[in-house]
Order: C-alpha cells, then structure tokens, then sequence
C-alpha cells in the first residue's frame, strides 16, 4: 500500500496532469472556432466543451481519478484534428451515414467528398488484441469497422465514384493488421510495428500448417452422411480466385496477405479439397449469400474469374434467406449432428464483433436447410463457440480474389 507522502504525490500528478487536459482542450476548441466553414465542427466543440466541463467539475470537487484521465475523449479528438490539418478540400467532419440499420461515423470527408477518413487513437497492442478476440463480447474490431467503411462507401458515390477509405494510426498500427485492412481495400496511414502484432504471416512451413489444422479441427465430425452443402460467400470466392485456379504457381505478391495465400495454395491447393466434399452433394446458397458473391466478383473480379464465378453459380441452387429443409429436394430426415447447433428461444447470436449481420444470415440459413456450411469464417466458426452454439461446418484455408492485383501488386514468381 502507499504511505501518505506517495498518495499525496500521486494525487498532486493526477491534477497536474488534468490541468494540462484542460489547456489542451481549450486550444483544440480555438483551432476550431477559426475554421468555423466546415461542416460538423461546431458539433466537435460542443463536445470537446462536455469533456472540458466534465473534467473541470471533478477537478473542482476533488473527486478526480485517474481513470477520468483514461477514459477521456479529448485524445481521439486531438488526432482527429491534428490528421485535419494535413488534409485539402475537407467538407465534413463527424458525418454520420446509414448502412442498412446502422450509423456510421465518419471522421473526415477531404478531398471534395472523394476519400473517407477514420482517426484511430488506440495503442496497436489494444487493436490486434481487440481483432484476436481478447476482448468482452462486442466490442468491434478494426477490420470489422473497415468493412462497415467499406459497405457504406459503395451506397453513397461522389462524383460516380466509390469514396476512398484512408485509415489514419496516430499511435502506429501492427504491420500485418495493417497488410489485412489494405486487403479489403482500405489506404493505411500511420507507423507499422511488428510488436504485438496478429499472427498472420507464417515465418515457416511448420507454423502454417498449425493455421491449417487450427482451421480444420473446427470442422464438425460426422458429416459424410449429409448430402447438402451450404456455401457462405468465402467458400465461393476461394473456389473461383485466381490464386486457387493456377495463378499461385505465376506470381510473388505484394500484399503480404495474397503472399501469404499463395504460399498455402503451393502447399495445399484448395480446390481439390472443396471438390472432393463437394462429390454426391447438392450445393446450396441463401440470396443474400448470392447477392454478396455477385457484388464483390463485379467489384474486384478479374475477366477470368467472373468467368468461373457464372459458371459455378450454374452449379447452385438458391433458395430465400428464410428457406428450410421442406424446401430442398434431398432425403429431409434430420441428422444427429444438427442438434448441437442448439438455438432456443432465449438463446441466440448477437449482432457484434465477429458475428456480422451478413455471415449470421448465412450460418442459419445452413442451419434451416440441415446443411453443412462450407467457409473459411472461421472468427465467425469460434466467435459462436465461445457463446455454445455450434454450427455444422467443413471449414478451409481462406484465399481471395487476386487477379486484379496480378497486375499491378505481383511480379512473375521464379521458377
């Protein structure tokens, strides 16, 4: 415990320490009332000036603690405003969007409404551990709010164009979480460390292959006698990447996530796997499952895989998103294995962290139809797990769409 001449120091700091919070403010809440013109700033004053009251206030009571100084917003509010002041054309600040049901914030719009920018403050170590899982139950991920971006963008165009999606890391962010945001399509700015990094890259063959029976021992047992199959969009797109049709054996990628994926395809191809489960069974996809392959094959498709995308849809019947097993053709007797999937009325998924709205409807379609879920989802796979709900799935290697990325983020791969 701490003698008095401690407590007395430490409680001395903290109100040093929040005085300087307060200047600070107060300086931000300048900068703004200089640049009154753009859109929402007024709004991030008010703001600054609730965090500014509210410190004053305990401060004034003596009732000031250290976590007050945590769990203040005026350190998010800064970067954003010192990532302001870098950027040309700024219309908006804190403009908020709809995605389906949703709200999405969006820190900055520069460039005239062209490039969408969100300011991140957290430390990296908070970021990959918050995307590895080790956080409560809803708090999002990054790559999760990268992807809200990302689906928010395509309905609201500029100038007939997509806005493009910067990411800005104050603090820096882990070089291969970052690898994976630019995956999806996300520019990232900021300091890339490898310290607490996620494990992604695969520094050797032995490390890969612990990925590969990690996702694999996810895979229910007991399904040989299940003759349908329910293919979630990662499943479609592996199926149909270029990286998985040859291409693996042509090009050294860039990305260091593609790199990554090619190196596990030279390893272990994934389309003889897929094609060995699919033998003797009837594949099925919900509509919104469709709609989502369909949306992302004519966005980022190459010429050749919107070629196999059309010609594998031929292979798939699709039913409505609140099909069931009355409405496939297949013996409906009901399997063993699907009890333990175990919804009941007071027990179900919640929307957050790596259960998205998209994969859920996808997971339960499958469920209803008393199929087994072909997906390489296998956060989704684990995150249900962890809430006791156990979906029949054949889990596989991830690999996405690459055949726009040959040419420009590859180079011939030495034979």
């Amino acid at each position: 415990m701490l003698d008095n001449t401690e407590e007395n120091e430490e409680t001395e700091n903290i109100y040093e320490l929040v005085e300087g919070k307060i200047n600070f403010g107060e300086n931000l809440k300048q900068y703004i009332d200089q640049n009154k013109t753009i859109d929402g700033l007024q709004k991030l004053s008010r703001k600054i000036n609730q965090e500014l009251k509210f410190l004053k206030k305990v401060s004034r009571n003596k009732t000031l603690k250290k976590e007050h100084l945590q769990c203040s917003n005026l350190t998010h509010f800064s970067a954003l405003v010192d990532t302001l002041k870098t950027v040309k054309g700024c219309q908006s600040v804190n403009k908020v969007f709809l995605l389906d049901d949703r709200k999405i914030t969006v820190d900055i719009i520069c460039d005239n409404g062209l490039t969408w920018i969100k300011v991140i403050a957290r430390n990296p170590k908070s970021l990959s551990q918050i995307y590895m899982g080790n956080a409560s139950f809803g708090v999002r991920s990054i790559v999760d709010q990268a992807l809200e971006y990302v689906d928010c963008a395509k309905l609201y165009p500029c100038l007939f164009q997509t806005p493009k999606i910067v990411f800005v890391f104050t603090n820096g962010i882990g070089n291969n979480l970052a690898s994976k945001l630019e995956s999806y399509g996300v520019s990232v700015h900021g300091n890339r460390i490898n310290t607490y990094d996620i494990e992604t890259d695969s520094e050797s063959e032995d490390e890969s292959n612990i990925h590969y029976n990690t996702s694999q021992d996810l895979s229910t047992l007991n399904t040989a006698n299940i003759k349908k199959v329910n293919l979630d969009v990662s499943a479609m797109l592996a199926y149909c990447c270029s990286v998985a049709n040859g291409s693996a054996h042509l090009y050294d990628f860039d990305v260091p996530v593609l790199k990554q994926q090619a190196e596990w395809e030279r390893q272990r191809p994934v389309k003889p796997i897929l094609d060995k489960f699919f033998e003797g069974k009837t594949l099925y996809c919900c509509q919104t499952a469709k709609d989502s392959f369909d949306n992302i094959i004519n966005t980022v498709g190459g010429p050749t895989e919107k070629i196999r995308a059309e010609e594998f849809m031929k292979r798939i019947t699709v039913l409505p998103d609140d099909a069931n097993y009355l409405d496939t053709t297949e013996n409906n007797e009901e399997s063993d294995v699907f009890n333990q999937v175990q919804f009941t009325p007071d027990k179900s998924l919640s929307v957050g962290g790596k259960i998205r709205q998209r994969s859920l409807k996808v997971f339960m379609f499958g469920d209803r139809i008393k199929a087994v879920t072909v997906t390489s989802n296998d956060g989704f796979v684990r995150a249900a797990k962890q809430q006791n709900i156990n979906f029949v799935v054949f889990v596989h290697e991830s690999r996405a769409l690459t055949e726009q990325k040959e040419m420009t983020k590859a180079k011939p791969l030495n034979k």
